[in-house]
């Protein structure tokens, strides 16, 4: 008698126990399409940024080129009025 109603008590709970099992298994999917969601937003930020830090770069590279280039300009100049000064000196001591 007490494994009759020991079997039927498991009988009448296995429905329970797989509607527990069910809905404790859910939300796992719902919580992976959450943290999938971040993973691809955290993924365009990280495009993003990076897309933004090789603009810096390139903006970087040309204003070490422009530098360069306003050095040598300036170089040159410096190169023209030392010789001015030079070829005016020369013609004033004489």
């Amino acid at each position: 008698m007490r494994a009759c109603a020991t079997a039927c008590l498991l009988v009448l709970l296995s429905p329970l126990a797989l509607a527990e099992q069910r809905s404790s298994s859910a939300p796992a999917p719902a919580g992976a399409a959450v943290a999938r969601a971040k993973l691809e937003a955290l993924q365009g930020q990280v495009k993003s940024e990076d897309a933004q830090v090789q603009q810096l770069k390139a903006k970087v590279d040309t204003l070490e080129s422009d530098t360069q280039a306003a050095r040598r300009a300036l170089e040159e100049r410096d190169r023209k009025i030392a010789e001015l000064q030079r070829q005016l000196e020369a013609k004033q001591g004489h």
